[in-house]
């Protein structure tokens, strides 16, 4: 069991290219709406899109990363302690910190890693939006 927190937390540090691709998307989309020139309605709503993309995929990347940090931190504490302590512990501190509601309190771990899994996919999915919308812009440039 203490390997898959290990397995979990290097899958989700692994993300950290996702990010840098939909940094990508966002950059050349903001050049292809600039390049268009565009001074109409159109013009405003890419860039809304783009930007709440964006702030979306942005935030999706910060959750994946804390989750990565959390989940690597119980693997290396669990060296010295069990895992049903340290699971107590992490719970009872999230509730404290208005992170974790009370009623997920003691979840199993692949509940919990299922979670960190939809996470990427949501992410991997904002990115092909993010690409999407860039590939209708060039399409509309041309």
């Amino acid at each position: 069991m203490k390997m898959n927190f290990f397995v979990v937390a290097k899958l989700l540090f692994a993300s950290t290219g996702l990010m840098c691709s939909g940094y990508l998307a966002f950059a050349l989309s903001v050049f292809a709406i600039l390049f268009k020139g565009w001074q109409s309605f159109e013009f405003w709503i890419f860039i809304v899109i783009t930007l709440l993309l964006m702030a979306a995929h942005h935030y999706l990347s910060f959750r994946v990363k804390f989750d990565a940090q959390l989940i690597e931190m119980i693997a290396i504490q669990s060296q010295t302690d069990t895992i049903e302590n340290l699971t107590q512990e992490f719970d009872q501190t999230l509730v404290e910190m208005k992170l974790l509601p009370e009623h997920k309190i003691g979840r199993d771990w692949s509940l919990r890693f299922a979670g960190c899994f939809r996470l990427i996919k949501l992410q991997i999915a904002l990115l092909f939006i993010q690409y999407l919308v860039l590939v209708i812009l060039i399409y509309r440039i041309i």
